[in-house]
């Protein structure tokens, strides 16, 4: 959890690697360098059903390293005189100097002969329960990549590792990259641009915007945008209630059974079902998003399943990008985070209730705060505090809830290796085209410690199953178990 982090997360040491005179140094933005951010490297594996030929994924992304900014990338990480991160990237890739780390291990065996690749998170249909990421996180990078920070500062280490494993019926595509470097939404982007190049259409490859210039910077510095004061300024956790907070928290870890993650697939009519449950109780008229729904029965489970009626804090992560105006027309990729934080308060009484006002409670709340002036002002929160972190909102006994909803990236969509595809599988039985993922799924390289609530919306394959990665404490899984009978 992003607060807790900077009880236990170290400073990186000084870099022990000096810089390579002439390498091109480009900037880390604010919201890039914080202590979450840099306390977290990506761990994510894309699972084909289809052979694809891997020096091909690696000779396009190469090629993709070397276009304009895009280039960034393919930088290492270094502290500067003022301990702020930055990334120097070399003027020429080489093999001594490549743009990233790849790494590629066959099999020779089917992804079902495999003793861990079998279990798999595979659509079958029913809701169903798999373990979670890090079951699998042999596969999301090689066994020596990059686990921290100070790994990346640590040598001449390229930020991205790609690690490819190859079946005789399927591959996995492990990458992994310190948050620092973007958000969701710019690995949306990174994962779109890659499939072109691949695809031999490297002329529809968007340009980098503000890959030396901080965009969010000079957004929040612009005298004539909207100044308003961020409207829960006075729900913020400071002082007292900060320690009230933290004092919750810590007797929670102490005296509730540990929590675990596994995945969570559901059917297109499980969805329904719920949302026909939701709109119920509202009027017709009320609009609620699917991943108000989702939202509103995690909330329901974890409420039900609390020894006591407590108020729930919901932290949702919102996209700049889709905020504002400047950002929504602009011609290009951010390849950077974005992140703005969404809070929910939800009461006890509503979270103990149908699912309905749970759901409109959680939409009407966040759109409240997705106005453009209240984006900015969040941002401009965030960049006086120094470390977003710390800026938590909410009551002092309420559990806090981390929900983070990749269904926008439409990554089941986007990721499109048909060029890499040698042999194509399961022709008859796939519900995803052709060099697209059967499923996808994310975590850290290193696991996080004192989580004991998260919510990851993985989004929506070609077969309109949802899929949710879900870290939750047993009597809390009870309950959503016994919300799908």
């Amino acid at each position: 959890m992003a607060f807790f982090k900077k009880f236990t997360s170290q400073a990186p040491k000084d870099d022990p690697t000096p810089a390579f005179p002439d390498d091109d140094v480009f900037p880390v933005h604010i919201l890039d360098d914080t202590k979450t951010m840099r306390s977290i490297l990506i761990a994510w594996t894309l699972c084909f059903n289809d052979v694809l030929d891997a020096k091909k994924l690696q000779s396009s992304l190469a090629q993709l390293l070397e276009i304009g900014d895009w280039r960034k990338l393919g930088g290492r990480l270094r502290l500067n005189s003022s301990k702020r991160l930055e990334i120097h990237v070399p003027r020429a890739f080489t093999s001594q100097r490549p743009a990233f780390s790849f790494s590629h291990e066959n099999m020779n065996m089917a992804i079902e002969d495999h003793a861990v690749a079998k279990d798999l998170p595979k659509a079958d249909g029913s809701v169903k329960q798999y373990p979670g990421p890090d079951a699998f996180a042999d596969f999301s990078a090689r066994s020596d990549a990059p686990a921290t920070l100070q790994d990346l500062l640590s040598g001449d280490t390229p930020q991205i590792s790609v690690h490819v494993t190859s079946f005789t019926n399927a591959t996995l595509v492990g990458l992994s990259w310190p948050h620092t470097m973007m958000d969701v939404m710019g690995q949306q982007a990174f994962l779109e641009a890659w499939s072109l190049v691949l695809a031999g259409r490297e002329s529809e490859v968007p340009p980098v915007l503000g890959a030396r210039e901080d965009t969010l910077l000079t957004l929040t510095s612009d005298p004539s945008s909207p100044q308003d004061a961020y409207m829960l300024n006075s729900q913020r956790l400071a002082g007292l209630s900060m320690v009230k907070f933290g004092a919750r928290f810590a007797w929670d870890m102490l005296t509730q059974p540990a929590s675990s993650t596994r995945t969570i697939c559901l059917p297109k009519a499980t969805l329904s079902a719920l949302r026909a449950r939701a709109q119920k109780d509202i009027t017709a008229a009320e609009f609620i998003s699917d991943g108000d729904v989702l939202a509103a029965w995690t909330i329901s489970a974890v409420s039900a399943s609390l020894p006591y009626p407590r108020p729930i804090t919901a932290l949702h992560a919102m996209n700049a990008r889709f905020r504002l105006p400047s950002l929504l027309a602009a011609r290009g990729v951010y390849l950077q985070n974005m992140l703005v934080p969404g809070f929910t308060f939800i009461s006890p009484s509503i979270a103990r209730g149908p699912l309905g006002p749970i759901a409109l409670d959680n939409r009407q709340r966040l759109l409240q705060q997705a106005t453009e002036s209240q984006v900015l002002a969040s941002l401009r929160e965030q960049r006086i505090s120094g470390d977003p972190s710390t800026l938590l909102y909410g009551e002092p006994d309420a559990v806090l809830m981390p929900f983070t909803d990749w269904t926008k990236a439409k990554f089941f969509e986007k990721a499109d290796f048909g060029a890499a595809v040698a042999k194509e599988g399961g022709v008859e039985e796939r519900l995803n085209g052709k060099g697209k993922p059967w499923f996808q799924h994310c975590s850290a390289r290193k696991a996080a410690q004192g989580t004991r609530f998260m919510v990851v919306i993985l989004g929506r394959d070609e077969g309109g199953n949802t899929w949710l990665t879900l870290t939750l404490p047993e009597a809390a899984w009870r309950e959503v178990e016994g919300s799908l009978e």
